[in-house]
């Protein structure tokens, strides 16, 4: 690594720029270190020179970009929106300070509302985190790698409640991570409420999406609509609250069609669009699991496990353009992830097929609207468009 950069310090132009500026022991440093490396057998003729460099560059760039993919770059949290008594400690520092909003929380500080107050905690611009009022929670890890694409997450609840909105990221390998005194609770993409009590009772309900507990090396998989209670020693139950339901989607839809007037607006939040591709998983013949979207202003992101014909992870992040009537997704970037190497010939087709059964499924939908608009909001999605006089509706 030494010589490439040293030859880079050689080139005539960006020395002659910085001579002036330069002490005169670093100039006759790099002279001394440009004369040993002459010395060398690769750079004793300008054309091993050149054959070095052409070889040496691209295989350095190549190694540094492999290691850049196992290094994790620290990031931090911002603290989105306060009211009432909201304070931060800093890792280092013993007092408790005011909060200030938009503030940056790096790794091992904490924030504690107080009565009647809450506050929100951002991490990468979409994943959120809601202190309700008394609570108290403290920042684990908030890291980026490969290049930006892997974010991994953790934080711990020492006590109170929190709502958690784990936006799942493009790259299958990202994970968010609550700690509480008792669990530790990972999701790839997850909607969740976590509360702690003063005893260390914990409680976890899950709205959207899968979880994985760990408690004293047993891990537990909760599913939408699953509650987890664990009391201060580890022993825990689990029940269903509520199961998913796909009507919430089919009433909107058919309220938005028979809606007086051609126009047809339809408007579903995250959590209506979750629970409905969740139970439609659970059908014999449907070809996804544990399917998950997520609406970010201008985009969504949308996670799932084929299971056929070959079993992996797709990841993707999508916008929509609307073309003649027709909704086309404009896809931003996608992901696809495999627990045994797959090769490219298999998993091509397979992800092929899986795009064109999504199409069928939007073409269905030409029969009867033609789209003006699909706008994607923070948290909901709205279509709009018009009714067609054509279409095949049962009276």
């Amino acid at each position: 690594m030494a010589p490439e950069e040293n030859l880079q310090t050689s080139d005539p132009t960006s020395a002659q720029g910085s001579t002036d500026q330069a002490p005169a022991a670093t100039l006759q440093r790099a002279r001394s270190i440009i004369v040993r490396l002459k010395c060398l057998p690769l750079f004793r003729t300008r054309r091993r020179t050149i054959i070095t460099l052409l070889i040496g560059v691209p295989l350095m760039l190549c190694i540094g970009s492999w290691l850049f993919g196992f290094v994790a770059f620290a990031d931090a949290a911002s603290l989105a929106e306060m009211k009432g008594v909201v304070q931060t400690r800093q890792e280092d520092k013993p007092q408790w300070q005011p909060a200030r909003l938009n503030q940056l929380l790096w790794r091992e500080d904490r924030v504690r509302t107080g009565s009647g107050s809450s506050a929100r905690l951002r991490f990468f611009d979409v994943s959120t985190v809601d202190l309700e009022e008394e609570t108290e929670v403290s920042i684990a890890q908030v890291s980026r790698r490969r290049g930006g694409k892997r974010v991994d997450v953790a934080l711990k609840v020492w006590l109170g409640q929190t709502a958690v909105r784990a936006v799942r990221f493009v790259d299958p390998a990202s994970s968010f991570r609550v700690d509480t005194p008792t669990a530790s609770t990972v999701v790839r993409g997850a909607r969740f409420n976590v509360q702690v009590a003063q005893d260390g009772t914990t409680q976890i309900d899950l709205e959207e999406g899968q979880a994985e507990v760990e408690i004293n090396g047993e891990t537990v998989v909760l599913v939408m609509g699953q509650r987890m209670t664990l009391d201060p020693d580890g022993l825990y139950e689990v029940e269903q609250i509520f199961e998913p339901n796909a009507q919430l989607v089919s009433e909107k839809t058919e309220a938005a069609w028979y809606a007086p007037g051609d126009d047809f607006r339809l408007e579903l939040t995250e959590n209506e669009v979750n629970q409905f591709l969740a139970a439609m998983s659970r059908q014999p013949d449907f070809f996804l699991d544990d399917t998950q979207i997520w609406f970010v202003d201008g985009e969504a992101r949308a996670a799932t496990t084929v299971v056929e014909p070959t079993r992996f992870d797709l990841s993707a992040a999508t916008g929509f353009q609307v073309v003649d009537g027709e909704a086309r997704p404009d896809v931003r970037a996608i992901a696809a992830g495999v627990t045994l190497p797959v090769p490219g010939s298999m998993l091509n087709p397979a992800l092929d097929w899986v795009l064109d059964r999504l199409e069928d499924y939007l073409a269905q939908a030409y029969d009867f609207v033609e789209f003006n608009e699909i706008r994607i909001e923070d948290g909901s999605i709205v279509v709009t468009g018009v009714k067609r006089a054509d279409a095949p509706v049962e009276e």
